[in-house]
């Protein structure tokens, strides 16, 4: 029902994730809780899964547990060596979550705590490796995280919060990268306090660590190196150190070296090479050569999600001509542009992964004729949509949700339906109010009339045709279920009756929430020029540019009572399969994981009617794009419904809409039947967890009360069924 010449008369109701995290998996998570020491049930000092001295204990302060330590090494046991796992241009990272034990106020340097990759000798003295990051004293008050040249750090009355006698709690998160270059590592370090929720600052730095990288034994680990002032020094050092947490991730970073910062990279070609000027950010850039020979970059990234949508952005600048950035190998038709521009500017190439399909090649290429320079930095790869990954259909009988069977009197039921007011889309003749809505007899009426009504929206200067009419002369009936009623898969079933007439534009259609047509959109019926129509609409290169595959059958071929008789519509739409009927017989079909183009303006390559919920829309259109010429219409036409019915198939076992991703991640089915919106929540505690409200054949609530920061405080979350959103945390 809408087309191209709509524009930003659609409604705006979905949420839009970006996600620009790297995919990751885990292979370490510690969480030290009181007693056991671990929430996975191993013990600091025995020999399940941590090594340690006898300083590491198990401790609680309210009801926060964690390990305690003095002077010692704690090492990660029964796990594989980092040192003989990583190769080059892979990343592993190290987290730990650390507070300072007391006040401390001694001028002094010292170190305090480091985390990072260890031998397998835990006693004092022995070789601290290069790989760590290291919480130390300057001597000037503040606290720094880093090395001895590169760190982030902040004042030492900035570490404490309100009356805290122990530090805040610090995450510390170490990235290690191995570089092209031997035994030469990229650090990239992240601080942030966790009782105020502020980042500290972010760091990147190489190290070179050719002693201690070939051993064959280094483990994860972290040590306590001063806690207790030195004989002579007045003032308070800290009396230990307290970890909460200790994990370690295997990080897949789509693109290594994304800022050139290693001196290095695998994916040059020809003459380009990294040179340590003309840098966008950092120091180190890439520079494609002249265009004598073939110079580039090119790298094939892999582990991407098939049928996924992806931005690659470079941020390039050439001199004396142009260069090309593109994208191939990834399922479907290769896609580049050339650019041309004597500053640094952001490039992005948006492409999506076809079936089955887990990787692409993104590549930039200064070839003959093209530019004497390019500069090249700061490359990216980043999905632009969320990956809602299905859980197990539906398999239960279907059940209503939703209807209307239109038999009060007078007004619609204004709980279930929004009138549509004004001149709204494809140029059609008539202003919509709510008096031309009615229910009677057993139907809902919609009434179109010729007559003249002024537009309160009237600007003489203005160049949209909704404000540049001064009158309107039809009015009619539009109704929506916005704010009340959507659904993904499932089917409506629709009695109406048509007049067919010359100048009418009657449907029954769907619209998911968001721009259109991104969102999708499905005709049940629309009804002009003579011909019946059964529509499923994505989005087509551009903005507000659809893609419709279509069906129509012309009245004239039916018998000559259909105009005189009610018709049932039927939308039957699955994860695999969606099929508009009239009278039971198929009028099209259309495959839900249809995706839009990868060039449109919203949600580019995303199949929407696997995403996005649909709300319904019952109207009569006068004129315009697609009702044609009115002059022979009477002075009034009627559109009538008999009922409009939606039911969804029940899942058999509601609990299964609640999985357990990791020890950290939960996916929550918020609608426990057919139609699934799915949420990640990131926990340091899961089993709080707790069901509500089981809201049958609509969804369900959470509630989960979590560690506030590391200050022992709660906070609740409570999910909102209808839009499946996490709301603000609030304290109960």
């Amino acid at each position: 029902m809408l087309n191209s010449a709509n524009l930003r008369s659609c409604i705006a109701l979905m949420l839009v994730i970006t996600c620009s995290s790297p995919l990751h998996a885990q292979l370490l998570n510690a969480e030290f809780t009181s007693g056991n020491g671990f929430s996975d049930g191993a013990t600091i000092n025995g020999v399940r899964n941590w090594g340690a001295q006898d300083s590491w204990v198990a401790a609680e302060t309210s009801g926060i547990g964690y390990a305690r330590c003095g002077v010692s090494w704690s090492r990660a046991l029964n796990f594989t060596p980092l040192a003989a796992s990583l190769e080059v241009e892979e990343t592993v990272a190290i987290e730990a979550v650390w507070r300072g034990e007391s006040f401390l106020n001694a001028p002094i340097s010292a170190p305090v705590f480091a985390l990072g990759i260890s031998d397998n000798i835990l006693t004092p003295g022995n070789n601290i490796p290069a790989l760590r990051v290291d919480v130390s004293l300057a001597g000037d008050d503040t606290l720094r995280f880093g090395s001895e040249s590169n760190y982030v750090s902040l004042s030492l009355a900035d570490a404490y919060s309100g009356t805290n006698t122990n530090t805040n709690w610090f995450s510390i998160r170490m990235e290690i990268t191995r570089t092209l270059v031997a035994n030469v590592f990229y650090i990239n370090l992240k601080v942030t306090d966790l009782d105020e929720n502020k980042q500290i600052g972010t760091l990147g730095y190489l190290v070179e660590d050719s002693g201690t990288y070939q051993a064959a034994g280094l483990l994860p680990a972290m040590r306590t190196l001063q806690v207790l002032a030195p004989e002579g020094v007045s003032g308070t050092l800290f009396t230990a150190s307290h970890v909460d947490r200790f994990t370690v991730e295997e990080v897949n970073v789509s693109i290594p070296g994304p800022g050139f910062e290693w001196g290095a990279s695998s994916a040059l070609s020809g003459d380009a090479t990294v040179i340590e000027s003309d840098a966008y950010t950092g120091s180190f850039a890439a520079k494609l050569g002249d265009a004598s020979g073939d110079s580039g970059w090119a790298r094939t990234i892999t582990g991407l999600l098939p049928k996924t949508a992806y931005t690659f952005r470079a941020y390039v600048k050439t001199v004396g001509g142009s260069a090309n950035i593109g994208v191939k190998d990834y399922g479907s038709a290769e896609v580049s542009q050339s650019f041309d521009t004597a500053s640094y500017q952001a490039v992005d190439v948006a492409f999506a992964t076809g079936e089955d399909m887990s990787s692409a090649t993104c590549y930039i290429y200064n070839g003959p004729g093209g530019a004497s320079s390019v500069y090249v930095d700061d490359l990216s790869l980043v999905a632009t949509e969320p990956n809602l990954l299905p859980l197990a259909p539906a398999t239960g009988d279907y059940q209503l949700i939703f209807n209307d069977e239109f038999t009060s009197e007078g007004g619609i039921d204004l709980t279930k339906w929004k009138p549509e007011v004004g001149f709204k889309r494809n140029n059609e003749e008539q202003y919509y109010r709510a008096e031309n809505l009615s229910q009677s007899g057993g139907h809902l009426v919609i009434t179109a009339k010729r007559e003249q009504v002024l537009n309160p929206n009237y600007d003489p200067n203005a160049s949209d045709w909704r404000q540049s009419r001064q009158f309107a002369f039809w009015t009619s009936g539009s109704i929506k279920t916005e704010d009340s009623f959507n659904f993904l898969y499932g089917k409506i079933v629709c009695r109406a009756k048509v007049t067919n007439l010359p100048g009418t534009w009657p449907a029954i259609w769907t619209v998911g929430g968001g721009e259109w047509p991104a969102t999708g959109e499905i005709d049940l019926m629309e009804n002009f020029d003579g011909r019946i129509l059964a529509n499923f609409a994505t989005a087509g290169s551009g903005r507000y540019n659809a893609f419709w595959d279509g069906y129509s059958i012309n009245v004239s071929s039916l018998p000559a009572s259909w105009v005189d008789e009610f018709h049932t519509w039927e939308l039957v739409w699955g994860p695999d399969l969606a099929t508009i009927s009239m009278d039971g017989v198929v009028l099209n079909s259309f495959d839900p994981a249809t995706i839009n183009a990868v060039d449109s303006h919203a949600h580019p390559g995303i199949a929407p009617f696997s995403t996005f919920s649909q709300l319904l829309w019952l109207n009569l259109a006068i004129g315009g794009n697609g009702g044609g010429n009115t002059s022979s219409l009477p002075d009034e036409t009627v559109y009538l419904v008999d009922y409009i019915r939606v039911y969804q198939k029940q899942h058999s076992d509601y609990n299964a809409a609640v999985e357990l991703l990791n020890d950290n991640d939960l996916r929550v089915d918020f609608q426990s039947i057919e139609g699934r919106r799915y949420s990640v929540m990131e926990s340091t505690d899961l089993t709080n967890w707790s069901e509500l409200v089981n809201f049958r054949g609509v969804g369900r609530a959470m509630s989960h009360f979590e560690k506030n920061g590391q200050s022992g405080e709660k906070k609740f979350f409570r999910v909102e069924v209808n839009n499946s959103q996490w709301l603000e945390p609030e304290t109960p």
